[in-house]
């Protein structure tokens, strides 16, 4: 092919010297070596929707370049390339950029998804920004895929029904083992996970590498999870019709108190007097509100639209329980991690890898946050204000972890996921609990990264 591509910049160069220029240039950036195989439509279009914009900065550069680019593909018989970079909405949109570069930008977002070839996120996967080879691999892949899928009238872009099916293609093609058994969508988790591990920024996920196997292929929905989700599921259902706050925002006693003898929770005192008495109901009431299925609609607590959504479905009410737990972000994220990494890697009759004698579950996670550098280690000979207000430091920053790791705890424990008393390792995930520990962690390993 590299001939062929030599011939059609001569060619074009006894037309037109700067035009073969121009797309020389552009063909560099696009097909590196000149490999015109690998060149799909996807990396057309961004090339003179997107970066081609920021190569030039008057609309007449912009212009003629795409102009040489396409009289180019032109003499490669490459003719849909060709027609994108002539066609008139790419001039419209040069010209946009020149104007206003946000309008420029939403433009070319709507360009790409409307030509169909943008590999669309799926449940299973939401691309990221910031990403590894497999990745890179796999979305070009997938963009030439679809490409092929338009060329042949399976994917018909503007046409009823086109975003569903474009779906399902990319789902099939992302999902399709090769030879060795593995998948992209298998390999960009894998990737992914690791990354996650590595992360310099987040030392405390050093200790899960032993389940790295058990996060990369996460968990299914267990048999026991419709049991496990009853208590949510018995908020979301109240909250239906309207649950009764207080002025400051906590829901009304006699909801507590019929909870607490429904489940048969025990409290301190009993029967509590309002929701700061009952564990239970404050992890619930977090967890609802961290996945955005109830808010707050004057002194009642209502359903969402996503709430409306889970309480018809335990499956996907499981699946944002466990999406939701690990992925707050900062050290109630690693007290998260932390903790479930532990009592995952516990042994049935042992204490696990992390813990010491006499240690409750609180106490070792705190200790790994702490060794890991999330909390400040008091200073083991000090004196003056300095030392005393570093001191208030790290035992403000103590009490954080524990409240932390607790509500974990205490969310595990109400919805039937951990058993025992927290004391000198005693603690255990049951099954349905080891099942949602590894969901957790594996829903956060492999969210999409951001370039910060």
């Amino acid at each position: 092919m590299r001939e062929a591509v030599a011939s059609a910049l001569a060619e074009l160069a006894r037309r037109d010297e700067r035009a073969a220029e121009m797309a020389r240039a552009a063909l560099d950036t696009l097909a590196p070596e000149q490999e015109i195989e690998r060149l799909n439509q996807h990396a057309v279009q961004r090339f003179c929707w997107f970066e081609l914009p920021a190569r030039y900065d008057s609309a007449e550069d912009r212009l003629f370049a795409v102009r040489s680019l396409s009289s180019l593909f032109a003499l490669l018989q490459l003719h849909r390339y060709s027609q994108i970079c002539s066609a008139p909405e790419t001039a419209t949109l040069l010209t946009v950029y020149g104007e206003d570069h946000s309008a420029g930008l939403a433009m070319y977002e709507r360009l790409m998804w409307e030509s169909g070839t943008e590999p669309p996120d799926l449940p299973e996967l939401t691309w990221g920004t910031a990403v590894g080879n497999a990745e890179i691999r796999a979305r070009h892949e997938t963009a030439s895929a679809l490409e092929l899928a338009i060329t042949l009238g399976d994917v018909r872009p503007g046409k009823r029904g086109w975003r569903p099916a474009q779906e399902r293609f990319a789902r099939s093609f992302l999902t399709q083992p090769d030879n060795r058994g593995l998948s992209h969508l298998d390999r960009i988790r894998e990737e992914r996970v690791r990354a996650w591990l590595s992360s310099s920024a987040q030392p405390h996920r050093q200790r899960l590498w032993p389940l790295v196997g058990q996060i990369i292929a996460g968990a299914d929905v267990p048999r026991g999870a419709e049991a496990a989700m009853a208590p949510l599921q018995r908020l979301l259902d109240l909250a239906a019709e309207g649950i009764a706050l207080t002025q400051i925002g906590y829901i009304s006693p006699s909801v507590v108190r019929q909870m607490c003898v429904d489940f048969g929770w025990r409290t301190t005192p009993e029967p509590p007097r309002s929701e700061t008495d009952a564990t239970q109901l404050i992890a619930l009431h977090q967890a609802l509100r961290g996945m955005r299925a109830v808010r707050r609609s004057g002194r009642r607590l209502v359903l969402t639209r996503r709430g409306r959504q889970l309480r018809e479905d335990p499956g996907a009410l499981w699946q944002a329980a466990t999406e939701t737990l690990c992925r707050t972000g900062g050290l109630e994220q690693a007290a998260a991690e932390t903790l479930l990494g532990m009592l995952l890697t516990r042994t049935p009759q042992g204490t696990g890898s992390h813990a010491r004698r006499g240690e409750t579950d609180v106490e070792a996670a705190e200790r790994a946050l702490t060794e890991s550098g999330w909390v400040p280690v008091e200073p083991p000979v000090a004196s003056g204000r300095h030392a005393a207000s570093h001191r208030r430091t790290a035992e403000a920053a103590s009490d954080q972890v524990r409240a932390l790791v607790m509500a974990v705890s205490w969310l595990l424990e109400t919805l039937g996921l951990l058993t025992g008393e927290d004391g000198a390792g005693r603690r255990e995930l049951t099954a349905p609990g080891r099942a949602f520990a590894i969901a957790s962690l594996h829903q956060s390993a492999v969210a999409p990264r951001a370039v910060v």
